[in-house]
């Protein structure tokens, strides 16, 4: 069984939340303020958290998600982040009937080769300073984590594999591959910064002019950190999209 975290009562409807490469608490905000009403249930995803012990494949952790949400037994909304958001889509697309709704924010879907490149490159140039305590401390506390957060991020970095993080990165997932993507009948919200990539910019505009069930949204000063520089507005545009679309 797939490791996860759970906020809130399971009886009331289920957000599942997949979290970015090396960003397990990334909504560690939404996961404090959704839980009033919804359950939220947070899946530690291959070579991350608690689920360290293996290297991330994106083929396995496809697995593990079609295994684990459907053992939910009943339709859930899938929220992604990053990495997260790129394998919410790919379920999306494959497994459609397990979902009331899918939220992505900031997903990288339309890919230059020599952009892939580059990020892996700078991860691996910067694989050092990854480790480094002070640095993610100081990242963990941007992140606005809590005390014991903050003490399971830095734990949790010092297990993360340089090919964990590459594989992350390089892991396959372009929106081309997916023409079925265009005739789905979910609700999907797509959200990214202004101050994000051209191409993850793209991503998301190309998410709504493909599919008219998908509205999107560019925030004015945010950069590949919504959920938690950007957790307030955040938590209230996911509540109304539940109430108003999901769950309708």
């Amino acid at each position: 069984m797939m490791y996860y975290e759970k906020y809130g009562d399971e009886k009331n409807p289920i957000i599942v939340c997949l979290h970015g490469a090396s960003h397990v608490h990334c909504f560690s905000k939404q996961c404090e303020y959704l839980s009033k009403n919804y359950c939220v249930l947070v899946p530690h995803l291959p070579g991350y958290g608690r689920n360290e012990v293996k290297t991330f494949k994106t083929i396995e952790a496809l697995k593990e998600l079609v295994e684990f949400i459907p053992s939910l037994g009943k339709k859930v909304t899938l929220m992604g982040f990053s990495l997260g958001a790129q394998l919410a889509f790919v379920m999306m697309c494959k497994a459609p009937q397990l979902f009331n709704g899918v939220v992505m924010i900031s997903p990288w879907l339309l890919k230059d080769p020599a952009e892939v490149e580059k990020a892996m490159k700078q991860a691996s140039d910067n694989e050092k300073l990854s480790k480094n305590k002070l640095f993610v401390g100081f990242n963990a506390l941007a992140m606005g984590l809590d005390k014991g957060e903050r003490e399971e991020n830095a734990e949790f970095a010092q297990n993360v594999t340089m090919t964990t993080i590459l594989n992350s990165i390089d892991n396959g997932i372009k929106f081309e591959d997916f023409p079925d993507y265009r005739t789905l009948d979910v609700p999907m919200l797509a959200l990214c910064g202004i101050k994000e990539t051209l191409e993850i910019r793209k991503s998301v505009r190309t998410l709504s002019m493909q599919n008219p069930r998908c509205a999107y949204d560019m925030w004015d000063g945010a950069a590949h950190n919504i959920p938690f520089k950007a957790a307030s507005r955040l938590n209230k545009v996911v509540e109304e999209f539940m109430e108003t679309k999901a769950l309708k």
